[in-house]
């Protein structure tokens, strides 16, 4: 999924802060989780952008607000699922959330 396949439903200051957030969430997660494999990449990688997607499309536009919605929306059931510790993933500050 490629959250620029949607720019003609974004204006582009929109698409640009979706795309950051995405980037910010996803080096958050390699940098907690360097070892995941090819397939929880894939997973987590979809997960996050179709969270930061939906919530653009909710009016939220703010970097780093669609990013810890997006880190707070890897559920831990999903996490659990590929073999990824939810406490080494997230920071503790939206585990208490």
């Amino acid at each position: 999924m490629r959250l620029r396949d949607y720019s003609p439903y974004f204006q582009p200051e929109d698409l640009n802060a979706m795309t950051a957030a995405y980037d910010a969430a996803w080096q958050h997660v390699r940098t907690n989780r360097p070892s995941l494999t090819a397939e929880q990449v894939q997973v987590l990688k979809k997960k996050l952008a179709q969270i930061i997607l939906a919530s653009a499309c909710n009016g939220k536009r703010d970097v780093a607000r669609l990013k810890e919605i997006a880190l707070r929306g890897l559920s831990r059931r999903q996490l659990h699922r590929l073999g990824v510790l939810v406490s080494q993933l997230l920071p503790s500050a939206l585990l208490a959330l």
